[in-house]
């Protein structure tokens, strides 16, 4: 599979989930190492901190919609179990946005997502497609949108993908007028075709790398990957 391009800022991070009060996000120095505290005060807050290269910025639980709907799902045991799973990555689009993907009920390599936006103070959150793997985001020329690529892998030798795009304003997903059956298969739920390489060829439309094969097989796509280098390409346009 070809190296996949990074965003701006791309930045990897650790999770910190904590106890604080106050509902607004707020910026603070890197924590040290990552920390569990258990306060049991009414008037204080569990929070997930998306951490940056100079700040880190801490998330109300009950700001990031459907993270704190799992939450709610499980007794406190569990629950203090789940908060020690989190995972998160988070980066910021060229003017400045903070970006986060909050994974959550994850097992060995897929998990459920909630993309979080902070833009002028305010907390949006978009749930991805569960059970999968974030793989990539790349931001239109213009910004108005991000595409992201997200995986489920089949064994150990196969990742079938997935494109979703987001529009940054209003934070929402968006549409795609599709030209192509395989442009379908793209951007449908089912994760069947696996795709190599993405990128914004304007401000509207995508172009997909796949493989170049007669079917999309398990056994055709491993060997594929043993012995093809033939691509083929499919545009992805956003309406």
């Amino acid at each position: 599979m070809k190296k996949r391009p990074r965003s701006y800022f791309a930045l990897s991070l650790s999770i910190v989930v904590l106890f604080l009060s106050g509902c607004a996000p707020t910026v603070s120095e890197p924590p040290k190492q990552a920390i569990i505290q258990n306060v049991n005060k009414s008037e204080d807050q569990e929070i997930v901190t998306l951490s940056l290269e100079a700040k880190t910025v801490s998330i109300p639980i009950h700001k990031i919609d459907p993270l704190n709907d799992y939450l709610n799902q499980v007794d406190q045991t569990e629950r203090e179990i789940e908060l020690e799973r989190i995972r998160t990555d988070a980066f910021t689009s060229k003017s400045g946005d903070i970006y986060g993907d909050i994974r959550y009920a994850c097992g060995v390599k897929l998990c459920d997502h909630a993309l979080v936006q902070i833009k002028n103070d305010q907390i949006r959150t978009i749930p991805l497609y569960s059970g999968s793997i974030f793989m990539q985001h790349i931001f239109s020329p213009d910004e108005n949108y991000m595409a992201i690529l997200l995986g489920r892998n089949e064994a150990a030798e196969i990742v079938r993908n997935n494109v979703v795009v987001i529009r940054t304003e209003p934070f929402s997903f968006a549409e795609f007028q599709y030209s192509s059956e395989l442009a379908g298969k793209l951007t449908a739920s089912e994760f069947t075709i696996p795709i190599v390489s993405l990128n914004w060829v304007n401000d509207a439309t995508l172009k997909a790398g796949i493989p170049d094969t007669t079917d999309y097989s398990f056994e055709t796509l491993a060997e594929w990957n043993q012995h093809g280098s033939k691509t083929k390409e499919v545009i992805l346009t956003v309406k």
